[in-house]
């Protein structure tokens, strides 16, 4: 069976309390060793410095040396009587077990047992005898003890060894004393064995409320799994903190966002959109981004910074505790979609992520299939006529009229190809420029425009950009038949769109005009903002590109993603789109220019000089509205 897993905060607990149990127990066995030693040389120095002073005694030296030159088998009862008046009086007083005096052949002269006076110790008197002090552990006719012997000397020459002292003191004594200090050592041992395991039970605690119960193991399998995830995504990844302070990001964040330079100054957000310090207390330097606005500089690491645009941080800040916060915000040439989403772990907010998706390529995208899906849809309108004609044609052959079946055909090869609902468009040579023009003519003419090309229009060379130009141009002409439909001038006649278009080398040049109501002056600043809207059509029957046939009071231009993001993918070229008039003196509506430098093949034999004669019968479209603006130099680009 598997062992149970344990929770990191136990395991660190557990293995607190082992670290401090073994430490205890170490500490604790070296003190008692020492506290045991301690004691033991205090009674030996006890029992020694008794010994010695009880050698020492006049007394004591004066019987010892009367007794060493009788050797009497017995000694004196008189001399006796004072030798043990002295050491019962010692005794009493120092608490010693014992206090034993000798004659220099070890035959005892006083002793606790009267019993035992006049005969020989029972323990070896040799090394005092020998004039050496003596301390030993030994187990005599009073049981174990720890003795001290001391030589005494003649008290005529003080020279001569004419018996010894033997002081002893009880191994119980001295056992009790060792117990004393091992129960005071174990107290403290165990007090602070129970203060290791509150410490590390508060430690535990403390850990897993910081790690949110998560255990090595997992934070490691979570570092892999964050870094495999977030290189791993398409999207950009920016992790804040509950404080509102960028703490991680992947690569994908730093190519969106930008890095700063590497004298850029690090700000700290305060999580609103606000620089609340600087590096090297420099306070609010913030950067400029790309747009002109406001971006704090956010320190990843030491050797890079990315710049982080307020927008964020604010968002960070106002993202709901459930749920998420969307909102599209403007990067350079990009339009990213932010996504703010804040993290709780346990009911404890633990910061945020933010995620950016570059939306520029995906709207690129879905207007290019919006132009597909138009073209598509007027070559079946096409194929069905023309499926009419061939019926037509094989119905008069079937009946033998073979003349009108002639005449027929005739009158198709006279007209030329179908007919398609966009004027002029025979001036159009380019096969790309051909079907965006017919298949924005075939929706503008289902929701009652007429779409035309301008009889000065010129374009000599091949599209080799074909994304950028229909792009840019289809959405110009949705804008254009959109604010016509909206217009108030529009009727059942329906209205008007014109597109005039020159070519200058590898230049591409466009004039879009309608009859809407036009744009004013102050719409006109904010028109290609991202977000920026003026369509508010009344709902009405959709064709395929947000066309309806109602009123309303909006011109129809913005829906607030078109033209920023048409803008972005000219001037990504090199190119502009911008506008001419809001109020075209001609048709009366708006008047977009778009200027694409490397738009076309550079065109091949003299066409230079016709297309230098279409661009001067051009001279009194709009185009040439404003002599400043010269297709691109306008302050409106």
């Amino acid at each position: 069976m598997p062992r149970p897993h344990r929770s990191f905060s136990r395991r660190v607990l557990i293995s607190q309390l082992a670290l401090v149990a073994v430490i205890l127990a170490l500490v604790t066995g070296v003190f008692a060793w020492l506290g045991a030693r301690t004691v033991t040389e205090v009674t030996e120095t006890e029992a020694l410095a008794t010994a010695r002073t009880l050698a020492i005694d006049p007394d004591v030296r004066a019987a010892a040396t009367q007794a060493s030159a009788e050797h009497a088998d017995e000694p004196d009862e008189q001399l006796v009587s004072s030798m043990l008046t002295i050491t019962d009086d010692l005794r009493d007083r120092s608490g010693i077990t014992f206090a034993v005096v000798t004659d220099d052949r070890g035959i005892r002269l006083t002793h606790p047992d009267r019993s035992k006076i006049g005969h020989k110790v029972s323990t070896s008197p040799e090394e005092a005898l020998a004039g050496r002090e003596n301390v030993s552990h030994e187990s005599g006719t009073l049981g174990e003890t720890v003795r001290a012997k001391v030589p005494i000397y003649s008290s005529e020459d003080g020279q001569t060894v004419v018996g010894e002292v033997s002081v002893g003191i009880f191994a119980s004594v001295l056992d009790a004393d060792v117990r004393r200090e091992l129960i005071l050592l174990g107290t403290v041992a165990v007090l602070a064995l129970a203060l290791g395991g509150i410490v590390s039970v508060m430690l535990g605690r403390r850990l897993r409320r910081e790690t949110l119960g998560v255990g090595p193991e997992e934070l490691a399998e979570m570092a892999r799994d964050q870094g495999a995830v977030l290189h791993g995504l398409d999207d950009g990844v920016l992790g804040f903190d509950a404080n509102g302070t960028l703490t991680l990001s992947n690569s994908n964040a730093k190519e969106l966002l930008g890095t700063a330079s590497d004298k850029a100054v690090a700000a700290v957000s305060d999580g609103k959109g606000r620089a609340a310090s600087a590096k090297d207390g420099d306070q609010g330097n913030d950067t400029v981004d790309a747009n002109g606005a406001v971006a704090s500089v956010k320190e990843i690491d030491d050797a890079e910074l990315i710049v982080v645009p307020d927008e964020i941080t604010a968002m960070m800040a106002d993202a709901p505790d459930e749920g998420a916060l969307r909102r599209r915000i403007t990067i350079g040439d990009r339009i990213l979609l932010a996504t703010a989403v804040r993290v709780q772990r346990d009911g404890v907010s633990v910061g945020g992520v933010v995620t950016l998706r570059d939306e520029t390529q995906m709207l690129t995208m879905a207007r290019q299939l919006e132009s597909v899906t138009a073209m598509a849809r007027a070559l079946r309108t096409q194929r069905h006529e023309f499926a009419n004609r061939l019926h037509t044609v094989l119905g008069l052959v079937d009946t033998g009229a073979t003349d009108e079946a002639h005449t027929y055909l005739s009158s198709i090869l006279g007209t030329g190809p179908i007919t398609t609902p966009v004027e002029d468009i025979d001036l159009i040579s380019d096969p790309y420029l051909r079907a965006v023009l017919e298949a924005k003519g075939t929706t503008a003419a289902e929701a009652g425009v007429s779409l035309a090309v301008t009889p000065d229009s010129l374009a000599v060379g091949a599209v080799h950009d074909p994304e950028a130009v229909t792009l840019i141009l289809g959405n110009l002409i949705d804008n254009a038949v959109r604010a016509v439909v909206a217009g108030q001038r529009f009727t059942d006649d329906g209205g008007r769109v014109e597109v005039q278009v020159l070519s200058s080398g590898t230049e591409l040049h466009a004039v879009v005009t309608d009859t809407g109501d036009g744009i004013d002056d102050e719409l006109g600043k904010k028109i290609f903002d991202e977000g920026f809207s003026t369509s508010t059509a009344a709902s009405a029957p959709d064709f395929g590109i947000g066309l309806t046939t109602g009123t309303g009071t909006g011109d129809g231009h913005g829906l607030g993603i078109g033209l920023a993001l048409s803008r972005r993918v000219a001037e990504k070229g090199g190119g502009a789109v911008w506008l001419i008039d809001g109020h075209d003196p001609e048709l009366g509506g708006a008047s977009f220019g778009m200027r694409l430098p490397d738009a076309l093949d550079e065109p091949a034999g003299d066409g230079s000089a016709a297309e230098t004669d279409g661009h001067a019968a051009a001279g009194a479209r709009g185009a040439a509205a404003d002599d400043d603006n010269d297709f691109g130099t306008n302050e409106e680009r």
